[in-house]
């Protein structure tokens, strides 16, 4: 049994009185001089402090733990519970520090230790009751200045008959931890709301004219006309101007708790908790239907009196912001939904079910995205070798079809000429692409993809080419990204560029370069939907400015196509057209006018090849579960 008694030092608590009463009269006429219509004084009440506390083993059962408290005046108390760890505790509001330890072990049926905390700006002590499991409790009070605290193992409980509930201000809630919100069971008929109790009937009329008065002197004067001790939070803040003539004051309290968006929470018989709406309890749990002194349950008043409950649910792999704006909608009016960006996590505070709902919708919505990696195969090869590869790229013609392959062609940019798109057919003759066409693109950029059956094939022809020197493999880059995320890949140089102006003449870089930008899209049925845009930028140094900077040829292309999984599609019409003028001659004889022909040589030299772009998407491995399961 653990046991503690405290004795108080009366000169020190005549000391400490005489002081409190100081300090309260200069705040109470500060108070009142702005409310000329206030007469009389505010209740005051004397600071109390706890002079016993133990803690014991039931007489009747070692599942039985009982805590009493004692203090030196009459106690108020307001209870609730908490989670990690699970606890219950009491809030005693005008209390005195006392030598309480801020420990006391316990380390008996249900009860670990019990803590103290203190709070020198509301002179709240709290007593937190930690708990070792699940735990069922009755409170009661013994006098006006004893409390005495009984908790029950739940399982014990249940395994015994239900006893009978004799005691009229007694109640018993069910604690219980699931994951990271608290379920309250209700075992007993819940009485008239407390605040009902004090503030309805009839009551006595009253005229109130302020301006500009704050709000915490206007709820003194209610605490004066009623009697009650109204508990004033910090948060409660404002000025106020009301005229009202005959009115009952409890009309005219409900009315100003209104419009300033004020709560309020009933307390035994005597006290009213006043804070703010969005603010109706310090803890981030539910504190449901609790025992009160004498007997009378206290009740949270929102969302039609229904609890609240608050749940904790970290977001792994969506963005947070998206998820809590999708899950807005399923929230109640009084719900509540917190994002914290540095933990990427979600408070959800709402009714039980809509919590269900939101935690569910999260589970469909926080998934693994499937990753693909996209291998580009980039060919610089003639144009008489591209047709030896079976790919003709054509302007009129029957297109084959079939279901894996689609292409959207957009229309020309630079001279090209505009080709209309089609699918590939597979396995047609020795070509890896059969498009089907009859004609060929004359110039500029152009864009048409089709599917091919092999890769193996393609890199065995692509090797022999190189190796013939007929053309040669640009670039054949491989990059990994996630589904709906944009892939970038480029191949190039950088031009300086000079430009004049009155400052002087500075430099700047232009990207001359092929570039190419994949965005997968991952299909449930292990097919790829690619958007692609090429991109060619080329300096041309036949055609330059005044200042000698070359023009900059820029031809572009976009396509959507699907592909199975591991298959190669191919993007072409990207020409290249260079020409070159060689000119030999022998000195001075080549000068001779007529005769110098014969000493001079000119060779012209037409080089006509096309870029070819090879894309096999493949989604990774260890992906393809978890979209299939999505």
């Amino acid at each position: 049994m653990v046991r503690i008694f405290i004795t108080n030092n009366k000169k020190i608590v005549h000391t400490t009185l005489l002081f409190f009463y100081g300090i309260f009269f200069i705040v109470l006429i500060n108070g009142l001089s702005s409310c000329a219509p206030a007469k009389g004084k505010l209740l005051n009440q004397k600071p109390t402090q706890i002079v016993r506390l133990d803690a014991e083993v039931g007489d009747d059962d070692d599942d039985e733990m009982v805590i009493r408290i004692k203090a030196s005046d009459n106690i108020h108390y307001i209870p609730f519970k908490g989670s990690d760890p699970l606890r219950l505790v009491l809030d005693i509001p005008n209390t005195k520090r006392g030598l309480l330890p801020d420990v006391i072990p316990v380390n008996q049926g249900v009860v670990d230790n019990i803590r103290t905390l203190y709070s020198d700006e509301g002179r709240t002590l709290r007593l937190e009751i930690i708990l070792s499991r699940n735990a069922t409790y009755d409170i009661k009070r013994i006098t006006g200045n004893e409390l005495r605290v009984k908790l029950y193992d739940i399982k014990s409980i249940q395994a015994k008959t239900t006893k009978t509930q004799a005691q009229v201000n007694s109640k018993e809630t069910d604690l219980r931890s699931s994951s990271e919100k608290i379920i309250v069971d209700k075992k007993s008929n819940i009485p008239v709301d407390p605040c009902e109790s004090l503030l309805g009937g009839k009551k006595d009329l009253i005229n109130l004219d302020f301006q500009n008065a704050t709000l915490s002197n206007i709820l003194r004067v209610f605490s004066e006309m009623s009697g009650f001790n109204i508990v004033i939070a910090d948060g409660v803040k404002g000025n106020i101007n009301l005229r009202l003539h005959d009115v009952p004051w409890n009309q005219a309290f409900k009315i100003i708790l209104a419009n300033n968006q004020l709560h309020i929470q009933c307390i035994g018989d005597n006290i009213i908790n006043v804070t703010e709406r969005n603010n109706t309890s310090g803890e981030s749990v539910d504190r449901g239907n609790l025992a009160s002194e004498q007997g009378t349950p206290v009740r949270r008043s929102v969302a039609n009196d229904q609890d609240m409950v608050t749940e904790v649910k970290r977001i792994n792999y969506g963005q947070i912001e998206d998820v809590a704006k999708n899950l807005d909608s399923l929230r109640s009016q009084s719900g509540n939904i917190t994002v914290d960006i540095r933990t990427n996590t979600l408070i959800l505070t709402d009714l039980p079910l809509n919590i269900e709902k939101m935690l569910k919708f999260i589970t469909i919505l926080d998934k693994k995205l499937p990753q693909v990696m996209i291998e580009a195969r980039i060919v610089s090869v003639s144009k008489n070798y591209s047709k030896e590869l079976g790919i003709e790229w054509g302007l009129t013609g029957s297109i084959a079809k079939n279901s894996d392959s689609i292409a959207e062609n957009f229309a020309k940019i630079d001279g090209a000429t505009v080709i209309t798109s089609g699918t590939g057919t597979e396995g047609v003759g020795s070509e890896l692409v059969n498009l089907g066409t009859t004609s060929t693109a004359t110039s500029g950029i152009g864009i048409l993809a089709g599917n091919v059956i092999s890769g193996l094939g393609l890199d065995l022809r692509l090797t022999a080419m190189e190796s013939a020197g007929r053309g040669r493999i640009l670039s054949a880059p491989k990059v990994t990204t996630m589904d709906h995320r944009e892939a970038h890949i480029s191949s190039g140089r950088r031009i300086p560029y000079e430009t004049s102006s009155n400052l002087g003449t500075a430099t700047q870089f232009i990207d001359a370069e092929l570039s190419l930008t994949v965005t997968p899209h991952v299909t449930s049925d292990d097919h790829v939907i690619l958007e692609i845009k090429a991109t060619k930028n080329a300096a041309d140094f036949a055609n330059t400015d005044g200042n000698g900077n070359p023009t900059i040829t820029t031809n572009e292309a976009t396509s959507e196509v699907i592909v199975s999984n591991g298959a190669t599609t191919v993007l072409g019409g990207i020409f290249e057209n260079t020409k070159t003028e060689i000119e030999k001659k022998v000195p001075f004889f080549s000068d001779i006018p007529i005769l110098g022909k014969l000493f001079q040589n000119m060779d012209d030299e037409d080089n006509y090849s096309e870029i070819l772009i090879f894309i096999t998407p493949t989604i990774v491995i260890g992906n393809k579960d978890n979209l299939k399961n999505g």
